[in-house]
């Protein structure tokens, strides 16, 4: 069993055992008594069936994902998110279906104590099933990403290793007789594990002799830096790419029968979510009007798949002409009802004619403008990889990095963007596109999209 699995199978099973004793707690609280089997029984099966649809959410809400330092910090907040859509879900389900039991009381005081055992569990108790023993490891490796990689698994106990230094390119270059001084540290810190980034030509140089020396003298092992970062934040090291990881990866990232399949869903897809979107346009329509009376749409211009320009329409949303250039130095801001539409994504849907026609897909990169798209191609490496596939109304990036950049020129945000468009790259599959969908629709709901 993997790390992951193995994380993702204790969370599951901690949560349903939280669920089943926050009931017996709830009964017991509320009826003053020890729960009597009958009373337990009557109230199981309804509350089984609710669990079901918990987890669910849980999953939606991103739960289940994996117990990052970003996710940690955002815990509370989800499970209290998480908790009250449940038993709104849960007390819309005992109007539908008679369980035969008092809905109202149980429910408020089985949010709170579950709410409460859940935070106790996945704050306090799950950290004491993490790895006590941790392999000591080093990290020979440059950049941001590097530190960032560092940051992460030392400030969580979820991992079984440890960095306890960080070599980079200069201090190899350097370092009198550096060679004879990291042997040293590995012998005396008892090093376990070598994290190598191959890149630069320091560390290339030095690796060899390393590698000699984990089978004639040291008992260590070796983790490629890459697939240690990109398993670590589901996103690729952008600085650390070689040229050949394309040739690897992306030309073996899709195939003709998953294309297709896709582009079916999509024409499908668009084809029914158009029907009801059209009984919404006047009422959208209207609204604008009553508004400020300017236009109800603007079309502007992105850059698609193979560096080709598309058109795209959207429900204006802001106090002016919305074209797609004025985001270098834009100061426009949204109208009232501008605001409501973005915020509910509202505003693009006359896109699902784009998504009907080609131009777009429900899922992949989403689209840049022409002059931002030319500005981020000259200062980030490989920014022109995310063009190799067609975009889509939502991606890895939205909703995994919730900081996304708006309008103006943002580097730096972009290029942690780009890092995760290069993984749904080499990783998209029809098993990721659904994990998109569904969080997107969960980030939708939440009003917290990017």
């Amino acid at each position: 069993m993997g790390e992951r699995t193995r994380e993702l199978s204790i969370l599951i099973l901690g949560d349903i055992f939280v669920f089943i004793v926050s009931l017996w707690l709830t009964l017991g609280i509320r009826y003053f008594e020890f729960p009597s089997a009958d009373r337990l029984s009557i109230h199981l099966m309804p509350f089984l069936i609710f669990t079901t649809g918990w987890i669910v959410v849980f999953y939606t809400l991103g739960l289940y994902d994996k117990h990052t330092s970003v996710l940690k910090r955002l815990l509370i907040s989800r499970i209290i998110h998480a908790q009250v859509i449940n038993v709104v879900l849960a007390g819309l389900l005992f109007f539908i279906i008679p369980f035969g039991i008092t809905p109202k009381t149980n429910l408020l005081l089985y949010l709170l104590v579950s709410t409460l055992l859940l935070s106790i569990w996945r704050l306090k108790i799950f950290e004491l099933l993490a790895p006590s023993n941790k392999s000591k490891a080093i990290l020979i490796a440059d950049g941001a990403e590097a530190i960032e990689l560092v940051d992460e698994i030392n400030n969580n106990n979820r991992y079984r290793y440890s960095i306890v230094r960080m070599i980079d390119s200069e201090m190899l270059l350097s370092t009198k007789d550096v060679e004879s001084k990291i042997l040293l540290m590995i012998e005396k810190g008892s090093i376990d594990l070598i994290i190598a980034d191959p890149q630069g030509e320091a560390i290339k140089k030095f690796l060899p002799t390393l590698f000699d020396l984990s089978f004639l003298k040291f008992s260590f092992t070796f983790m490629d830096y890459n697939r240690l970062y990109e398993d670590t934040f589901d996103r690729i090291p952008v600085s650390a790419l070689p040229h050949e990881w394309f040739i690897s990866n992306v030309s073996q990232a899709s195939g003709v029968v998953y294309d297709s399949t896709k582009r079916l869903i999509d024409i499908a897809g668009a084809a029914v979510l158009l029907v009801p979107s059209l009984l919404i346009f006047p009422i959208v329509a209207l609204a604008i009007k009553l508004d400020d009376r300017g236009p109800l749409f603007y079309s502007t211009t992105r850059v698609g798949r193979h560096n080709e320009l598309i058109k795209i329409v959207k429900f204006r949303t802001k106090n002016g002409s919305d074209v797609g250039a004025d985001a270098l130095a834009s100061k426009l801001v949204d109208t009232k009802v501008g605001a409501i539409l973005r915020k509910t994504r509202v505003d693009e849907l006359p896109q699902l004619l784009n998504v009907f026609k080609g131009d777009l897909s429900f899922i992949g990169p989403r689209p840049e403008m022409p002059e931002l798209a030319t500005v981020y191609a000259t200062t980030i490496p490989f920014y022109n990889a995310r063009h190799l596939i067609k975009p889509g109304l939502s991606g890895w990036a939205q909703i995994n990095s919730f900081d996304v950049p708006r309008g103006g020129v943002d580097v730096e945000r972009t290029s942690i963007k780009l890092s995760y468009d290069l993984y749904y790259l080499k990783r998209r599959s029809f098993t990721l596109d659904i994990q998109i969908a569904i969080k997107t629709i969960a980030t939708i709901l939440m009003r917290t999209g990017s």
